[in-house]
C-alpha cells in the first residue's frame, strides 16, 4: 500500500508549482525562483521513488527542501486554500 502521506504531499509540491505556473502565465509575479523550483522537483523526485514498488532498497532516494523554503511551500498552500485556485487544479494523485 502506497503510504497516503507521500501522496498527499506529491499533491500539496505539484499545487505550489502548478500555482506558481500559472501566476507567471499571467503576468504576475511568480512565487518560487528557479532554483527553488528545482529543489522542490528534487522532493518530487524523491518521493516518487520511495513509492516506486519496483526499486531495490538502494535506489531509493531521500530530498527534503529546506526549512526556509518550506515554509514558503506552506504559505503559498495556504493562498492556494484561500482562494478559487483549490478546485482548480489538477490533481494526478487521485485515484
Amino acid at each position: 500500500m502506497i503510504n497516503k502521506q507521500i501522496i498527499q504531499r506529491l499533491s500539496d509540491l505539484h499545487n505550489v508549482l502548478y500555482f506558481c505556473s500559472e501566476q507567471q502565465k499571467y503576468g504576475r509575479i511568480y512565487v518560487f525562483t528557479s532554483a527553488e523550483r528545482i529543489c522542490i522537483n528534487q522532493e518530487r523526485g524523491s518521493l516518487l521513488s520511495q513509492i516506486n514498488l519496483s526499486n531495490r532498497s538502494d535506489e531509493i532516494r531521500y530530498y527534503q527542501i529546506t526549512p526556509a523554503l518550506e515554509a514558503k511551500v506552506k504559505l503559498t498552500l495556504h493562498k492556494v486554500d484561500q482562494t478559487t485556485w483549490a478546485h482548480l487544479i489538477p490533481n494526478p494523485f487521485n485515484d
